[in-house]
């Protein structure tokens, strides 16, 4: 399994995680815990462990960035404040 495959596996098995009840603050640990055990599978070293905690947590961060961004850009995102972008007078410029 190439890394590509490592990091999808990771992203869905950590949603199937959280699909089935798992506490959302939790889903960071169970990526990167995924990501040591992948990684060990292949490399029983520490290097594989530290390979794969890096995995994990970049799935982790890459995930949150492209999720955060995607409701930016469709405007699903309730905590984007776009009222300082308006103007301040009632010209409307």
């Amino acid at each position: 399994m190439d890394k590509a495959e490592r990091v999808a596996a990771i992203a869905a098995i950590t949603q199937i995680f959280k699909y089935y009840g798992a506490p959302p603050k939790w889903c960071p640990m169970i990526a990167i815990a995924l990501g040591g055990i992948m990684e060990y599978s292949d490399n029983p070293t520490s290097k594989g462990i530290i390979d794969g905690v890096i995995l994990g947590a970049m799935v982790t961060g890459t995930y949150g960035m492209l999720k955060g961004a995607g409701q930016t850009v469709l405007g699903n995102n309730p905590s984007t404040d776009l009222s300082a972008l308006e103007p301040d007078d009632d010209r409307g410029v």
